[in-house]
């Protein structure tokens, strides 16, 4: 007797101090959204669970998982990495595909990777994760995706991506099918890039990464297309996270919203640390931060969904005056206006499942204000302004897209259309090639984007061959040259041949177009919109042939070629220059007389071998050849700014005993093309006393190299599980050796007297021909970042 009541109180303790928490995973028909019922097994395991629609699997104890789904007469998917927290109750959603209806005899494989019938290339898929444990990301999307073949950075403190040899102008971003123009904080206007994300990682059910290949509902797309897919409210009750970093301070919330759970919401708010760690390693700016981000959905019985979303950001900027002045510290100093800014984007879906597919209505608003104000040498008075530049994007956007079938293919066609305006009230002061250049405007612009589209796809022979078409057409109000959809009609055709068990060959080509920034489209001149006669959407067209093989353990090797060749790029009237060739920096693209004469092309190969967690172990190897070219002012097509001919990345790492995970990335990329200076002209007083600076030779558009790069990251995480919460303390240190800085030109500044005054060699001459006294010296090697932080989730 006494020894029953032991086990019976051993149970008892076991039950309610044990480290297990639970997940619901609802499963649905990827095209229709229906639910269906759905098996899933636990990976290493045989246990399975089983539901209509919604498998729930409780006292899992903590830890992380796989979880294999599968279906009668749908293709098996899996939950990759999913980590359970002790006392809590998450919820999982997951698409599988509907078996070709002609399938006779079918082979049982687990499909880790994700691929559709219209991106069969050129399609890669990350996890939360995978994000969060990769090594020198940060927890930062954009830092993980350059684990991928084909994406190239400059540097290890911005997010500005290069995929495929086209610049960060070209990618864009939606989250649940809502586009979102800006991901990172202190985005340069006119392209992507910034020094940090603002996306919440955590709120990340995983990301569809396309290259190329991009799906007819998206419109703009030209380099590539992020699809974040947010993940579910946990459904037992209201969980919180809570992040404290070297870098920001991060609280986050979420769960049910009303007792039937049928309202939920993720919730999440964070402030910047970055300017202590600037400061504390002497970096001459600190730059600071706010962002918020919101989800708030509905699920109906009938399996409709409503959702809200939100995402923000305040951005502030001022410089550190008693970093140590060396020579990189003062060009900085120098160069960098305080620019501040803030925007957001708040948006609402609904989806209705109807009988034959569903229909997807959404809407949204986004906002960026952006401002830069510049003295010479920093000393705040009138006669030392060099600009200051005030401007907002606003954009007002609609969608409908609706899937269906039709004769046994499976079809989807929408429409999108967006309101914008914009505004710009600037003083600016700037040296182009040949002259100085004095623009003091202010531009009103309003108009309109519209759009169609109609994808098809089909599987035959037994399912071995899939193939799919379709196209868009796309037009806005802004001019005659823009304003008819047919003279932007976008086909593409995708292929997919099952040769063998596990290998696959794939195809992909189409036409893709993206309309100039609002900057270039914005500019004026004498009240006139003087680029409005000349700029035409930028073309591209793309063709991408691989192959694939899936192997065992979740091994997946890719290898694909692609070809893009685009026509009608902004060029710069005062620079001769493609805007092609920049866009990495802070500042503003496109603020300045343009012409659609541009031209290039980019071709390259890659090959991918990546296997999911599986032994606790995961990794990915990746290397890409590429060749980017864009034309110059002779209309001859030289290296690009983004023309890396070998990036190489190999990330891996291990979960060990007691929950300890190690990772390690290392990224080789070799010396992206540089435009020497023009240090004859730059010493100039009346140069200098505008730039700032070294001013550009762009008659030696890209003829110098940078250096080769050789950059480790490495994250050590730790978790401590308790009953009914979890610790987790990490490091994670970026460019750990002190790689060499990717830039071979010199650093150029003024020869100094005791005031600080720059010394003039010849201060008897006419003002116009005086000139300054220059010193140059090496760039400073790349920083060593090391992160670190604690997480406690509940």
């Amino acid at each position: 007797m006494n020894f029953k009541f032991s086990l019976f109180f051993i149970f008892l303790f076991n039950l309610a101090f044990s480290q297990v928490g639970s997940i619901n995973i609802n499963v649905y028909n990827d095209f229709s959204k229906k639910p269906i019922p759905a098996t899933v097994k636990i990976s290493g395991t045989e246990t399975q669970f089983s539901g209509e629609g919604n498998v729930v699997i409780n006292d899992l104890p903590s830890g992380n998982y796989t979880f294999e789904i599968s279906a009668a007469g749908f293709e098996s998917n899996s939950l990759n990495d999913i980590t359970i927290v002790p006392n809590q109750n998450l919820t999982f959603s997951i698409g599988l595909s509907q078996k070709a209806a002609d399938i006779e005899t079918v082979l049982i494989t687990r499909k880790a990777y994700k691929t559709t019938a219209e991106s069969p290339v050129s399609l890669r898929n990350i996890t939360s994760e995978e994000i969060q444990k990769n090594a020198g990301a940060n927890r930062d999307v954009s830092k993980a995706i350059l684990s991928f073949p084909g994406v190239g950075s400059t540097s290890t403190f911005r997010n500005d991506l290069f995929i495929r040899g086209g610049a960060s102008s070209e990618n864009k971003f939606y989250i649940d099918g809502i586009e979102v123009p800006i991901i990172n904080h202190f985005q340069t206007q006119g392209a992507t890039g910034g020094p940090r994300g603002i996306i919440t990682v955590d709120f990340l059910k995983d990301v569809d990464f396309y290259s190329g290949a991009f799906p007819a509902s998206r419109n703009g797309v030209i380099s590539s297309l992020f699809e974040f897919n947010l993940k579910q409210a946990r459904k037992d009750k209201i969980g919180y996270k809570a992040v404290v970093g070297l870098d920001d301070l991060q609280l986050m919330a979420d769960g049910p919203l009303s007792k039937d759970q049928s309202w939920s919401g993720l919730f999440s708010v964070r402030k910047s640390n970055l300017q202590i760690l600037f400061k504390a390693i002497g970096l001459p700016f600190l730059p600071s931060y706010y962002d918020s981000q919101f989800k708030v959905s509905k699920k109906f019985k009938s399996g409709d969904e409503l959702y809200f979303i939100g995402l923000g950001a305040i951005d502030q900027f001022k410089f550190n005056l008693d970093a140590d002045p060396t020579l990189s510290n003062l060009t900085i100093l120098d160069r960098l206006p305080i620019a501040p800014q803030w925007n957001y984007t708040v948006g609402a879906g609904y989806r209705h499942l109807v009988e034959n597919g569903n229909w997807l209505f959404t809407m949204s608003r986004n906002m960026l204000d952006n401002k830069a104000t510049k003295y010479f040498r920093n000393i705040e008075t009138p006669e030392n302004l060099l600009s200051d530049y005030q401007s907002q994007e606003m954009e007002n956007k609609i969608r409908v897209d609706r899937n269906f079938t039709f004769a046994n293919i499976k079809m989807s066609a929408g429409t999108n259309y967006n309101f914008s305006k914009y505004n710009n009230r600037s003083f600016l002061k700037s040296v182009s090639q040949n002259a100085f250049q004095l623009d003091n405007y202010q531009s009103d612009i309003s108009l309109s984007q519209y759009g169609f589209y109609l994808q098809g796809s089909r599987s035959f022979a037994n399912g071995k061959v899939n193939v799919s078409g379709g196209f868009r057409a796309d037009g806005s109000s802004y001019s005659e040259l823009t304003n008819n959809p047919l003279e932007q009609f976008s086909p593409r055709i995708a292929l997919q041949y099952k040769f063998a068990e596990r290998f696959a060959f794939n195809f992909n080509t189409g036409i893709y177009y993206q309309l100039p920034a609002y900057t270039a489209l914005g500019f004026q001149s004498e009240n006139v919109l003087i680029n409005k006669q000349f700029l035409k959407y930028i073309k591209n067209s793309q063709a991408v042939a691989g192959f694939e093989y899936n192997g065992k353990d979740n091994l997946r090797i890719t290898a694909e070629t692609y070809y893009k060749k685009y026509k009608n790029y902004p060029f710069s009237l005062r620079n001769q220059i493609s805007l092609a060739n920049i866009g990495a920096d802070f500042g503003v693209v496109g603020i300045e007389p343009v012409d659609s004469r541009g031209f290039g092309e980019t071709y390259g190969f890659e090959l991918l071998v990546q296997k999911r967690t599986l032994n606790n172990f995961y990794g990915i190897a990746a290397y890409t050849f590429g060749k980017s070219q864009f034309s110059n002012a002779s209309g001859d097509l030289i290296p690009s700014s983004w023309d890396s001919r070998h990036i190489l990345s190999i990330t891996a790492g291990k979960y060990f005993g007691k929950n300890w995970n190690i990772g390690a990335k290392f990224r080789l990329q070799s010396g992206l093309p540089e435009t020497p200076y023009n240090l004859d002209r730059s010493q100039l007083v009346n140069i200098w006393n505008i730039s700032n600076g070294p001013v550009q030779d762009f008659t030696q558009l890209n003829q110098q190299r940078g250096n080769l790069v050789q950059q480790l990251d490495v994250r050590v995480e730790k978790k401590w599980i308790f009953s009914k919460w979890q610790f987790t303390t990490y490091i994670d240190v970026i460019n750990i050796y002190g790689a060499n800085n990717p830039s071979n030109l010199p650093v150029v500044n003024l020869d100094r007297d005791t005031n600080g005054n720059g010394v003039i060699i010849n201060p008897t001459a006419p003002q116009n021909q005086q000139v300054y006294s220059l010193i140059t010296g090496e760039q400073d090697k790349l920083t060593t970042l090391p992160y670190f932080g604690f997480i406690f989730e509940f």
